[in-house]
C-alpha cells in the first residue's frame, strides 16, 4: 500500500493528497495484447541530446516526487490524473513505495522550495513541470549532488543535470503555423491565442509559428492573447477582440480551443476560419464535424507517465538519453475520424492523445477521470 505526504510550505502550495485504497478503481488495467513496452523505442535521443545519463542501479519500490507548478487548465489536471493512475497500473504499482504530488501555482520560489523539500524527505527521483526554465539550474544540482535524478517534461528546465522529456515545441509551433498558412491561402489576418507567459513551451511553440509566418509577407498577426492553455480565458480573451476586430482569416491556439470556437459562435460568425490547435476533444470534434478546416497537434499529458517510466529505469541502472523526444501526435480535417482521433461520450476539454503504448501507457479514459484532483 503506497503512502502519500503532505507537507506546509508557509500556505503557499496546494497539496494534492493520494490515497490509494481510493484510487483503486481508478486502475487502468494494461493487457499485454495492448501494451508493448519497448525503453529503446519510447526513450529516444532528440537531436538536442548531449550525453548519455547512466546511475547505479538501486533496489525498490521507490519514492517518487512530483513538482508541478500552475493547475490552472483542464491539460494540467489531465496530467496529474493520469500521473495517479499510472502509478495504479500493475507493471508500475510494485516499484513506486510513494508518490510525493505538489502543486505550487506561479510561484517560482514555492516551487524551489517544494523541491528542497523533496530531496530532504528524500525521494528518490524528482519529475517536474517548471514554471519557467531559467530559475531551477542550483536546485537540481542539489538534488543531484545528493544522488536524485530530476526528469524535466512539458514545462522544462535549462538545468544541465536535469533530463528531458519533450515533444519539440519549436516544431509544435511551426507544424501547425505551416498548416494555417496552407489553408488561409498565403495571406489574411492571424490571431494567435498563446499559453502561460515565461513557460518553456509557450515561448519555443511561439518561436516556431512566427517563424514560419514571417516567411509569408502577407500574413498579419493582428494580436496575441493569452489564452493560458484554458479555455475559459481563451473564450474571454477571443470574445473581446472580436467585439473590437472581427475580420480573421486564421486562428493559431496553443490551448482552449473549444474555448476559443465558442467565442466565434457568441459572436454569430457562422463561417470559422481555419484553425490550428491542441488535440482537446472539443476542438477535435468540431474538426471532425466540419465546422471548420484545420490541425490540431497534441501534448499528452502522458508525457507525466513517461518522465515516471524514465525515472525508474534510470534508478534500476538502464542507461537513458539526457534530452528524450516524443513524437508530435496530430491530425488534420482531411484524416480525422470518430472513436480514434476524438470520442463524443468525453468532456470537451479531455486530452485525446492519452496512449503511448512504446513507453508502456495504456490508460484508460474512464480510469483517468475517476481520479480526484483537488
Amino acid at each position: 500500500m503506497k503512502r502519500f505526504f503532505a507537507f506546509l510550505l508557509v500556505g503557499l502550495l496546494t497539496v494534492l493528497l493520494v490515497m490509494p485504497a481510493a484510487a483503486q478503481d481508478a486502475t487502468a488495467e494494461a493487457t499485454p495484447e495492448a501494451v508493448k513496452y519497448d525503453p529503446a523505442a519510447c526513450f529516444v535521443a532528440a537531436k538536442t541530446n548531449d550525453k548519455m545519463v547512466k546511475l547505479e542501479a538501486k533496489t525498490g519500490p521507490f519514492t517518487i516526487g512530483i513538482s508541478n507548478s500552475y493547475i490552472g487548465n483542464a491539460w494540467r489536471t489531465q496530467m496529474l490524473q493520469m500521473a495517479q493512475a499510472f502509478a495504479q497500473t500493475d507493471a508500475v504499482k510494485p516499484l513506486i513505495k510513494d508518490l510525493v504530488v505538489v502543486s505550487t501555482g506561479d510561484d517560482v520560489e514555492a516551487q524551489i522550495a517544494a523541491v528542497d523539500n523533496m530531496i530532504s524527505l528524500p525521494v528518490d527521483a524528482i519529475v517536474i513541470n517548471a514554471i519557467n526554465p531559467t530559475s531551477f539550474d542550483a536546485v537540481v544540482k542539489r538534488a543531484t549532488d545528493a544522488g536524485i535524478p530530476v526528469i524535466s517534461f512539458d514545462g522544462v528546465v535549462n538545468a544541465p543535470d536535469a533530463l528531458i522529456v519533450n515533444e519539440d515545441q519549436v516544431e509544435f509551433g511551426a507544424v501547425m503555423a505551416e498548416d494555417l498558412v496552407k489553408r488561409m491561402g498565403q495571406k489574411g489576418n492571424v490571431i494567435m491565442v498563446n499559453g502561460v507567459p515565461g513557460t518553456s513551451v509557450d515561448s519555443d511553440r511561439i518561436a516556431g509559428a512566427k517563424a514560419v509566418f514571417e516567411k509569408y509577407p502577407d500574413i498579419k498577426i493582428t494580436a496575441e492573447l493569452e489564452g493560458r492553455w484554458d479555455s475559459g480565458t481563451a473564450q474571454t480573451v477571443v470574445s473581446d477582440f472580436l467585439a473590437t476586430q472581427a475580420q480573421v482569416d486564421g486562428v493559431f491556439v496553443q490551448g482552449g480551443g473549444p474555448g476559443v470556437i465558442q467565442a466565434f459562435k457568441d459572436a454569430k460568425i457562422t463561417k470559422l476560419p481555419p484553425m490550428a490547435g491542441e488535440a482537446e476533444n472539443g476542438f477535435r470534434m468540431a474538426l471532425g464535424n466540419k465546422e471548420f478546416e484545420g490541425i490540431s497537434v497534441g501534448q499528452t499529458p502522458g508525457m507525466v507517465a513517461v518522465s515516471m517510466q524514465a525515472a525508474l529505469e534510470l534508478l534500476q541502472g538502464r542507461e537513458l538519453p539526457r534530452v528524450i523526444s516524443m513524437p508530435l501526435p496530430m491530425v488534420t480535417s482531411d484524416e480525422i475520424k470518430e472513436g480514434v482521433d476524438y470520442f463524443p461520450n468525453l468532456p470537451a476539454d479531455f486530452f485525446t492523445p492519452i496512449k503511448i503504448p512504446v513507453c508502456g501507457v495504456d490508460l484508460d479514459p474512464d480510469a483517468i477521470m475517476a481520479v480526484k484532483v483537488s
